[in-house]
This record gives C-alpha cells, sequence and structure tokens, in this order.
C-alpha cells in the first residue's frame, strides 16, 4: 500500500514558516496520519536526508533551502483526548495554543502557559518551550517517539537529558506524541489566566507581524531583551530584518527580509550584546538548510568590465597586501581581463570615487580593507567587490567577537580572556595558565602575536600587543597540529596542515622562513579531513562568510579541532596557503583569481 499523504517537489518553505523566510524544500510530505507517516518513514531509503517541521514558528530555513526531504506535521498529528482524570495524550501536531484551551475545557490546570508558545507540541518538546513560567517538560509523562526504520515505541522523562530550552534527542529519532500530567482544578479561573496570558503577550510582543518568537534565551538572572534594548538596537535593521520596537528579543520581518537578513541580524545582536555588556546571548530559533548559491559562473574576460585590484592600505600588512595584488593583477594581465592595479593610501572614498570602474577585486588585508570600512565605502559607491560584506568583515576581522560568535553556536574554540592593563595579569593566569599566546584582536598575519610561557614573558607580550591599538587577549595555547582550511565559492579546498620549527605560525614563518613546511595533502585519513572541512564551512557560516576566506583550525593531543581564526582577504604570494590547497585541487592560480572575481557577480 502506497502512503496516502501529499508530496510536492520544490516547495517554497517560505510559505509554512512564521517569518515567511525560506528557500525550497527538495521533497515536501505532508502524512494524512500517524499510520500514514509510519509507512511513509518505512518505505524511505536509509540515506534519505530528514527534516521534520510543524507550524515553523521557533525556525529559520536558509534562503537556499533545505534538500531531501521536508515532513510537515501543519494540520497533521492532530488527535487530542483525555485518558483519564489528570492525562491526555496529545499528537506532536497539535499547536500548544489549542492544548492550553483542550486542557482548560477540560477542567485541567497546569497547561496554561502553552498558550502563550506559538507552535506544535512537537517542536516544543523538542526545544523544552517555555512562556510566562512554564516549561513543556514539567508537564510531560512520557512520549511516544518513532525512529528512521519506522518504530514507534515509549520513553519515559528520565531517558533525556533536560535543559533550559533544549532537550538532548537522539539522531534519527523524534516525537510523534506525548501524554501530559495535569492537575484538576477550577475550569473558569483556567480560562481566565489563559485569556491574561494571551492578552499579555499580544501587549508586550509584536504578534501582527512576521517573527519566529524570542530568538535569544534569556541569560541567568537576566533578560534577553532588557540586554539588547540596552545595547541601543531597538528598530535597527539590516535589510528587511528589524530588531521589534515593541520587544527587543524578537526580530520581525519588516517587509521584504531574507533569511540572510535574519541570520546576518541575529550575529550583529549577539556581538553588540558581548561587546557592551559581555554577555553571549545563546539562541532559541533552530537555523536550518543551506545559503542561497550567488554563484555565477564568467566565461569571458570582457564580461567582467573593468576591473580594480585595491591593494596597500595602511595596516601593519601593507607590504603583504603589496605581494598579493601583484599577483593577482599579473594573472588578469595573463588573462585578459581589463585590470588596473591601485596602490590605495589614506583617503579611500576619494580614490574610489575618481575610479573608472565597473568592480572591484580587494586584496587589502588587515584594518582598512579587510574590516568592513572598505566594504562599506564600495556598498555606497555601488562598486561590486569580491569576498565578505561589511557586517562579516566586522566580525571576522575581530577574532574575540568571531570566538563569541564560534561559542555561541558551540563550536570548539580555545579558552581567552582579555588582558586590558597589566593589573589583569594574575587573573589571567589563574584562568588559562601556560603557556598561553597572545593576540591583538584586530591584526592579521600575526602581527603583534607572542608566546608566553612565564608571568614575565605574559607582561612583555602584552606590551607588545598593546602597541598594536586594539582589544588584546589570551588565548590557552593548543599542543597539537595546525591546520587551514582555504573555502572557496561555499565549498572548502583540500586542508593543509603547517609545520615550522619556530615557536608557532608566526609573520617571519608565514612570509620569509625557508624552514616552514606545508603538506598537503595533510596526513589525515578521509573521514577527518572530511570533517575538518565540515567545521570550517560552520565556522564561516556562523560569520555570514562569502566568496572566499581561509579558517585556520588546531587538531589537540586529544584529537579535538579548535577553531582560532578566519581570514576573510587571504593572502595570496607565493608563499600563501589558499593558492596551495587550489593548486592540489586542480585549479592553478588563473582560475584561482578568477573564480574569486566571479564572486563579485550576484545573481538576479
Amino acid at each position: 500500500m502506497q502512503p496516502s499523504g501529499q508530496m510536492r517537489y520544490n516547495e517554497p518553505l517560505a510559505n509554512y514558516t512564521s517569518w515567511r523566510v525560506g528557500g525550497l524544500a527538495e521533497r515536501f510530505y505532508q502524512p494524512a496520519d500517524k499510520a500514514d507517516l509510519i509507512q511513509f518513514i518505512q518505505n524511505l531509503p536509509e540515506n534519505e536526508p530528514l527534516f521534520w517541521m510543524g507550524l515553523g514558528s521557533n525556525l529559520l530555513i536558509r534562503d537556499g533551502g533545505i534538500r531531501g526531504t521536508v515532513i510537515n506535521t501543519k494540520n497533521r498529528l492532530k488527535k487530542i483526548e483525555r485518558i483519564d482524570d489528570e492525562t491526555i495524550y496529545v499528537e506532536a501536531g497539535v499547536p500548544c495554543a489549542l492544548v492550553a484551551k483542550f486542557c482548560a475545557e477540560q477542567g485541567l490546570i497546569g497547561a496554561e502557559f502553552l498558550a502563550g508558545i506559538p507552535g506544535t507540541m512537537g517542536g516544543a518538546l523538542k526545544m523544552n518551550a517555555g512562556a510566562f513560567g512554564g516549561e513543556t517538560w514539567k508537564i510531560v509523562q512520557n512520549v511516544e517517539m518513532l525512529n528512521r526504520r519506522g518504530d514507534v515505541f515509549t520513553k519515559l522523562v528520565n531517558q533525556f537529558e533536560i535543559s533550559y530550552r533544549h532537550v538532548n534527542l537522539k539522531a534519527n529519532e523524534w516525537f510523534l506524541a506525548t501524554i501530559l500530567k495535569l492537575q484538576k482544578g477550577d475550569t473558569s479561573e483556567s480560562q481566565q489566566n489563559i485569556k491574561a496570558l494571551l492578552a499579555k503577550r499580544a501587549n508586550s510582543q509584536p504578534t501582527n507581524q512576521p517573527s519566529c518568537g524570542s530568538v535569544f534565551k534569556n541569560p541567568e538572572g537576566d533578560y534577553a531583551a532588557r540586554l539588547i534594548e540596552a545595547s541601543g538596537l531597538k528598530g535597527f535593521k539590516i535589510g528587511g530584518a528589524q530588531v521589534s520596537e515593541k520587544h527587543a528579543n524578537f526580530i520581525i520581518n519588516a517587509g521584504g527580509a531574507t533569511a540572510a537578513n535574519i541570520e546576518q541580524m541575529i550575529t550583529y545582536v549577539q556581538a553588540q550584546v558581548s561587546q557592551k555588556h559581555g554577555i553571549l546571548l545563546q539562541t532559541e530559533v533552530c537555523i536550518v538548510g543551506e545559503k542561497l548559491n550567488t554563484k555565477q559562473k564568467i566565461e569571458r574576460a570582457e564580461d567582467f568590465g573593468r576591473v580594480a585590484v585595491l591593494m596597500g592600505g595602511d595596516s601593519a600588512e601593507r607590504k603583504v597586501s603589496l605581494r598579493s595584488g601583484a599577483a593577482v593583477h599579473a594573472a588578469f594581465v595573463a588573462q585578459g581581463v581589463e585590470v588596473i592595479a591601485v596602490n590605495v593610501k589614506g583617503n579611500v572614498i576619494e580614490l574610489l570615487r575618481d575610479l573608472d570602474v565597473d568592480r572591484v577585486f580587494n586584496i587589502i588585508h588587515g584594518r582598512g580593507g579587510e574590516d568592513g570600512v572598505l566594504q562599506a565605502v564600495l556598498e555606497i559607491l555601488d562598486l561590486p567587490y569580491t569576498g565578505s560584506g561589511v557586517l562579516a568583515s566586522a566580525l571576522a576581522m575581530d577574532k574575540l567577537r568571531t570566538k563569541l560568535c564560534w561559542r555561541g553556536a558551540n563550536l570548539p574554540t580555545p579558552n581567552w580572556f582579555v588582558l586590558k592593563t597589566e593589573t589583569d595579569i594574575d587573573a589571567c593566569i589563574e584562568t588559562l595558565g601556560f603557556p598561553i599566546i597572545v593576540k591583538p584582536s584586530l591584526e592579521g598575519s600575526s602581527v603583534g602575536m607572542s608566546k608566553a610561557k612565564n608571568r614575565a614573558e605574559l607582561v612583555t607580550a602584552l606590551e607588545i600587543a598593546l602597541v598594536c591599538n586594539c582589544e588584546v587577549y589570551a588565548e590557552a595555547w593548543v599542543t597539537g597540529d595546525e591546520y587551514t582550511v582555504g573555502i572557496l565559492q561555499g565549498e572548502a579546498l583540500p586542508v593543509i596542515r603547517l609545520e615550522t620549527p619556530r615557536e608557532f605560525y608566526d609573520y617571519e614563518a608565514k612570509y620569509n622562513s625557508t624552514t616552514t613546511q606545508y603538506h598537503c595533502p595533510c596526513g589525515l585519513n578521509a573521514e577527518q579531513e572530511k570533517n575538518l572541512q565540515k567545521l570550517a564551512l560552520q565556522a564561516s557560516d556562523i560569520i555570514g562568510i562569502e566568496g572566499w576566506a581561509r579558517v585556520d583550525v588546531f587538531i589537540d593531543q586529544n584529537g579535538q579541532m579548535q577553531l582560532i581564526e578566519v581570514n576573510t582577504v587571504p593572502g595570496m604570494t607565493d608563499h600563501s596557503l589558499v593558492p596551495m590547497a587550489a593548486k592540489q585541487a586542480g585549479i592553478d592560480f588563473n582560475e584561482l583569481v578568477w573564480r574569486i572575481l566571479e564572486t563579485s557577480v550576484r545573481l538576479n
């Protein structure tokens, strides 16, 4: 017997999310009922990717959509019934508000808070949803589960690790239904409580505008909304995404927002709150899917128009940038691209205003070229450019903000301690121990970095880093092997392992030393290399990287990967790593710069 539900192909998921954004589902299945769903799962190929969604209220689906099959339970799995005096049976597709209403009608109390959750029972179980002081799993007696083989079974509450807005759910297991344990009480009072809670929600939240509900978890002892508002972000916009004027923990689709706008806003809010209050907000919302493919294949040199290669700049990496720029310029000349080399000094706005070009290849490393400033100028001048946008460039250039974003997404990065003056030294030693590495947060090419093995060396390292005139931090030293992963047009290049007899891979090792060794293939087995590439792509996605980049990673003595930093304008010299990795992938230098320039051409 064939499943009797509805299968659609290339279904727009924006129609099913409360944010009204999201790309296409490769396959989209709505089961007729629970029996049909079980049969559908049993007939699926084992390797078919699966994603489940209900009302789409706590969900951000990226603009590139979801590969595989999306199972949508909206208006499906909708059975709800009373079992005995104090328990009810609820299937996963029942809206939480309907559960609250049903319980009140049955004279049961304890589920009133569900009226404030704009999702289904399945979603509430998955994230231990809560509102107005109540939490889902506090009223759960047991749950009915479905696995990838189509087996149905029951689990008790004590078989799960449950915390604030999180439930540890095994892979390839999903919630079908639950039995809720409640108490008998005054029906009229319960119904009045629900009305009051709904009125409070309408008064305090932007319920008439597309949103996902609360975006961030409340940190212990505080409220995310208070921190966001205190950071001056109410009403702030990126594209069509806006921090709500009514409730700062809501990001609304103010009109024409993309999933990319919303994801950038989430990252920006985290970075601003962290910078102003020292608290990294954790997200409640589930972010899934693929970023929109904006790659454009250019066949003819003349289709690029006139290209300016911007090089130099005023940062400590000026010399490296000039070498990179000369190599890029020569590659374009060899391929017949109409190109000019522009040695940037001083006021970049005046310089760019007088240029007659169609697009820019940015190869300025460090501050002024890699930190979002140049990107903002180019956008104001409506000049297409290579690499990441304003926000991603600014985040990636700031190593501290990058680490905070990674930590917020539960990605591995070494512990750190911010050093402001010599008075912080002892607290740093107590927190991290030795050895450690001291870094200025806004420099690249290892400028201003020093390893410290004792207190005296730490004092000297701090003095060296403070000269760079930016925030300074100490990072726990990672003993292990150092790797780097180039990223080109959304794909990871072959991994390179770095080896130097020096204390670490410093400026001398990068650009001048003849003893630095580069291993590509890197020596990892195929699965290890794939996992490292996957982590690098995740790390770059969190920051919002576009076009090309390079992610630096260690694998420590315990085999654990540790993210170090991401470079949005990597070097392109004869010692540089991205060209080396590209060559291993069969991409020569000329093709590499051509493909990077292609990323400045956006699809309409």
